[in-house]
């Protein structure tokens, strides 16, 4: 199997597939049940940025302060939308979640990523807002 195959493979048992991509999902479920379902753990990643920009500046005016302000706290506002659609989207509640200055990043083991997107997208949110990582890991260790 191909790494670009691999990669389109969802975890052996993910029932969650939308009516969208049930074909595709039911060629790769076929692929990954055919010797028993692949030995792999799926990671999957959500990073939520804050501004581009670096958050401490100096010799600002105040108006340019407030703007600044303004921009972050609207930015920290979809920060909060997101965090919260992925609350409503996932059933787990095993999201680890960073809070660092760059943004915000909630990964997690196991996670459907291509229906996680989709519903982000649904709801609203766009290429900005969030970006999606997956990285893999076999489960039964190193050859």
């Amino acid at each position: 199997m191909s790494f670009a195959a691999l990669l389109k493979t969802r975890p052996v048992g993910d029932e969650r597939v939308t009516v969208a991509d049930s074909d595709d999902a039911a060629n790769a479920d076929n692929t990954a049940n055919a010797d028993g379902g692949l030995p792999v753990v799926w990671h999957v990643i959500v990073d939520i940025p804050f501004l581009d920009g670096p958050f401490r500046r100096t010799r600002l005016s105040l108006d340019e302060a407030s703007e600044a302000l303004s921009k972050r706290v609207e930015r920290a506002t979809v920060v909060e939308r997101v965090l919260g659609a992925l609350r409503s989207i996932s059933d787990a509640d095993d999201w680890q979640v960073t809070i660092s200055w760059k943004g915000v990043r909630a990964e997690r083991d196991g996670e459907s990523y291509e229906r996680l997107e989709q519903e982000l997208r649904t709801a609203g949110f766009d290429d900005g807002d969030f970006e999606i990582r997956v990285e893999y890991a076999r489960s039964w260790g190193m050859l």
